[in-house]
């Protein structure tokens, strides 16, 4: 195969055989910290795309880190909304920023705006 970089590499049998940088990547027991397309089988960059992109094509450029290493993810933001706080959040269930289930609310709340209306 051709080395295109430090821990970069043209994939073979992309498509058929891995799927993604990251498919291939953990065939080798690493973790993928980057991908691109290539262009003309080479190490020209067509443009880069995620590690679990999935690409119909013969080969790709894959970045694979070191053994057992996974690339350290950032915390998640914190939410700008204390849903923590709010009232009759059922059984404390936040499904995104800003979003909860909430309990009673046909009987206390009846619409979203008369929940809403409720919060501090």
């Amino acid at each position: 195969g051709l080395v295109c970089g430090p821990c970069k590499v043209l994939v073979d049998n992309f498509e058929t055989t891995y799927g993604t940088c990251g498919g291939y990547c953990a065939s080798i027991n690493r973790t993928c910290t980057g991908a691109w397309e290539e262009h003309g089988d080479s190490c020209l960059v067509d443009h880069p795309m995620e590690c679990f992109t999935q690409l119909k094509s013969s080969d790709a450029i894959c970045e694979c880190g070191e053994a057992g290493v996974a690339p350290a993810s950032p915390p998640p933001p914190p939410s700008p909304c204390d849903e923590q706080s709010w009232p009759d959040v059922d059984h404390g269930l936040v499904c995104g920023p800003c979003k909860v289930l909430v309990d009673n609310f046909e009987t206390t709340y009846g619409t979203c705006g008369g929940y809403c209306a409720s919060i501090n």
